[in-house]
């Protein structure tokens, strides 16, 4: 029997492309959405794929942000994995370039799979920046235990730098979504996935450049021996298993209406500047010149 039509956004990100990668492995027909038609060659043709496209179907889709952009490519879908979102990066407007843009892609995407009878589960990829205000990094505490049901408050401007504006913005998108399902209803169910400190290989990376962008950027210095200066929360989760819970929710099994951590090495968590300690003890690592930042 065919597994589920799934609908992907945000496959050529980092965790999206590897979304992407196991849900074809496991048997699924995906739909997948690109924002460039140049985009569908550089996927059809990714060696990772390679034997797997013939259940995938892509989609241009050039505005997730505009009203009624999902409307015409939710047929038959059963699940819609959603990873879509702006990056931290800096920007002239926070508000119109890091906060406003997941709020309508979510008003688009439930409102259109609201209107799709077929549609029974939403998976939406948070953060779990939404956990805490983004000074309790360079605070003392380390008693406060966050847990699924936590969430970020401190979310109004004015915003200071593109960090300030992202973990804003990932606090207010997921409150948005917990808004939509209280005032709606809908008759599809929906899972939120909080990610902590995402690490491991970029499959989608075609350049030194495409890979030293997000925790790479902050993690791939120390194997270069530097000291890490700003806070960086100890809570690692490998890419791989990230995207295997994302593939995973599309069960039946999974309870849905809730909100998953994802990490790893908790509660005790990890001290990132050994990283090279551990980088030395590999062969590779004398071979291998890394470029210097």
């Amino acid at each position: 029997m065919a597994k589920d039509l799934i609908l992907i956004t945000g496959i050529t990100g980092y965790i999206g492309f590897k979304v992407l990668q196991i849900a074809l492995a496991q048997g699924y027909r995906v739909r997948g959405i690109v924002r460039r038609e140049r985009q569908i060659n550089t996927i059809r043709t990714h060696n990772r794929l390679e034997g797997l496209t013939n259940r995938l179907e892509l989609i241009v889709v050039p505005d997730l942000t505009a009203a009624g952009a999902f409307d015409n490519v939710l047929d038959g879908v059963a699940v819609i994995i959603h990873l879509a979102s702006p990056l931290a990066k800096e920007t002239d407007d926070y508000i119109r370039d890091i906060i406003q843009p997941p709020l309508d892609m979510e008003s688009s995407l439930l409102t259109s799979a609201s209107n799709t009878a077929t549609v029974r589960r939403v998976v939406i990829t948070s953060s779990a920046v939404t956990l805490m205000p983004l000074s309790w990094l360079s605070s003392s505490d380390s008693a406060t235990i966050f847990t699924s049901r936590s969430l970020n408050t401190d979310t109004a401007p004015p915003f200071h730098n593109s960090m300030e504006a992202y973990w804003a913005s990932k606090a207010l998108a997921r409150q948005h979504v917990h808004e939509f399902r209280s005032k709606n209803n809908p008759h599809f169910d929906i899972i939120q996935l909080l990610p902590s400190v995402v690490f491991g290989p970029d499959d989608w990376a075609t350049n030194l450049d495409n890979f030293l962008t997000g925790t790479r950027a902050m993690i791939i210095p120390i194997v270069q021996g530097k000291d890490i200066q700003s806070p960086l929360v100890g809570a690692p989760v490998l890419v791989d298993d990230v995207a295997r819970a994302h593939v995973d929710a599309i069960q039946r099994s999974i309870p849905g209406n809730k909100d998953y951590i994802l990490s790893s090495d908790a509660p005790g968590g990890i001290e990132w500047n050994s990283i090279l300690d551990i980088a030395q003890k590999l062969p590779a690592y004398q071979k291998v010149a890394i470029r210097r930042i």
